[in-house]
């Protein structure tokens, strides 16, 4: 399972997740997103494969809808989305691929617009409760049959249109607005059948913490990881967390006090899962929707919500020691940072190092082999993820004679992704490749020894006796055409002794 959270810098807050079923034989699901600041639009999006064969539809339409958003799109957000399912649909024909659902939702301001093909759902979650207000485009929703119909479960995979056809043109496309109470989430069909049969207790309970818990909260109650095809689920919302009328309070924090948070981090337990801490801010200057939209607020955080949980409580201090002493500079807060642990480490070589597992996740390529790989000693980071690179500092003093590497993305592949991610690979261009890291995780060969992984700062194996049947993905920053997701339970840290 994996997850992604944000927030607009205007209204929005979002969150999205990836959570695989129990069949090695499954639909694929894919779900990501791109939070952009205000005025860039955001996006959020979902896909799942239309058959069970070995096919990267969903990845295919996701990556195309995320990355085109990502680009910045400040004007026009209606006809980007457009354009994103237009140039998504063209790619997966192309390619020759099976097709798959999908949907998104973008977002700028109090505005969002959203797109729908195939057999995933859009709902709206407010005061007045639960709607669906884009519904599947199947045959089992045009012939009205009842999730009790005993043809039901074949039908709902019977898609009236999709992504990846040549006479696709049912996609739905649609505007609303972004109210402070309201929340929209996607579903792919092993979701909101699972939502239709018995409304899960997260869901009625709305958004209490954060979003990415939230959706974690319904993936479970829905038992999306016990179910064959497991499901993808994504949310905008404009609903504050329930918590009380708490004073509001801005944190100035330095490196000094994320480096003595994450120490102690390392050394125990510090706080659990549930020390979620949510941006107190008045998002909405009132209930009407004709308002003009509201510019980007300073980032702010509830001292009590931080009081109230041990570790929070902690940093809470350190906060206010060093408010005292400049008062001048305000470094936003770090969010639920125990969402990013364990971190995922991989080392080649060596032994296995004493870390404590609560901090990181180490896996171990004992007997790496120079002629199939390559790599130098080092400490390998990733320069846009702050955990990661602090993290790495501190493992420096365990390892004094490497140095600190920082890289602009770390990608794994694994068994689901060898083809294409092989020939994208081997077709990057050599400066790209050189701020790459890349660790392989499958039981056949990636690249054979071929001179292009020379290119790569790294290019090894990790664990793959244990991991190859595991989800690839990347962490940091993205590329054109990376066949892969971003997927935070894929390698952020990379040792070479």
């Amino acid at each position: 399972m994996s997850s992604r959270t944000g927030k607009s810098e205007a209204v929005c807050s979002v969150a999205w997740l990836v959570q695989n079923g129990r069949s090695k034989v499954q639909r694929t699901v894919a779900s990501d997103g791109f939070v952009g600041d205000y005025p860039y639009a955001g996006v959020i999006v979902v896909g799942e494969n239309r058959t069970t064969e070995n096919d990267s539809s969903a990845s295919i339409f996701v990556e195309t809808v995320r990355d085109i958003f990502a680009e910045g799109v400040a004007f026009g957000v209606e006809d980007a989305l457009k354009d994103s399912f237009t140039e998504a649909n063209d790619l997966i024909i192309n390619k020759n691929m099976q097709g798959c659902s999908g949907a998104a939702i973008a977002y700028s301001g109090t505005h969002l617009w959203y797109a729908l093909s195939g057999s995933c759902r859009i709902y709206r979650i407010d005061q007045d409760g639960i709607k669906c207000i884009v519904s599947d485009q199947t045959v089992a929703n045009s012939s009205r049959l009842a999730l009790e119909h005993p043809d039901f479960n074949k039908k709902v995979h019977e898609l009236k249109s999709y992504i990846g056809s040549s006479s696709n043109s049912g996609t739905v496309f649609g505007h609303a607005r972004v109210k402070e109470d309201t929340t929209y989430i996607v579903l792919t069909a092993g979701g909101w059948i699972q939502l239709e049969k018995a409304t899960p207790p997260a869901l009625i309970k709305g958004v209490n913490k954060s979003l990415s818990g939230w959706l974690s909260n319904i993936s479970r109650d829905l038992k999306l990881a016990y179910r064959r095809q497991g499901g993808g689920l994504a949310c905008v919302s404009g609903m504050k967390p329930t918590g009380g009328n708490s004073s509001i309070v801005k944190y100035t924090l330095s490196t000094l006090a994320v480096i003595v948070l994450l120490s102690l981090l390392i050394m125990g337990d510090l706080f659990t899962c549930n020390s979620e801490v949510e941006d107190q801010t008045d998002l909405f200057a009132s209930d009407s929707i004709e308002e003009e939209i509201v510019q980007p607020l300073n980032l702010e955080v509830s001292a009590d919500s931080a009081e109230n949980t041990s570790g929070l409580g902690l940093l809470t201090s350190i906060s206010d020691s060093l408010i005292a002493l400049n008062t001048d500079s305000i470094i936003p807060a770090i969010i639920d940072i125990s969402e990013s642990l364990p971190i995922q480490i991989v080392q080649i070589g060596g032994v296995v190092p004493e870390l404590n597992s609560d901090t990181f996740s180490v896996s171990m390529n004992i007997e790496p082999d120079i002629q199939w790989e390559n790599f130098s000693p080092g400490i390998y980071t990733i320069r846009t993820d702050s955990v990661s690179l602090i993290l790495a500092e501190i493992i420096s003093e365990m390892y004094p004679s490497l140095d600190v590497i920082e890289l602009d993305r770390i990608i794994t592949v694994r068994e689901t992704g060898v083809a294409e991610s092989a020939t994208w690979l081997s077709s990057l261009p050599e400066d790209a490749a050189r701020s790459t890291g890349v660790i392989v995780e499958t039981r056949s060969s990636v690249a054979g020894g071929a001179d292009w992984i020379r290119t790569y700062s790294v290019f090894s194996n990790g664990n793959r006796a244990d991991r190859s049947g595991e989800t690839g993905g990347f962490m940091g920053d993205s590329l054109p055409g990376l066949p892969v997701l971003r997927n935070s339970n894929c390698y952020r840290l990379i040792i070479i002794p």
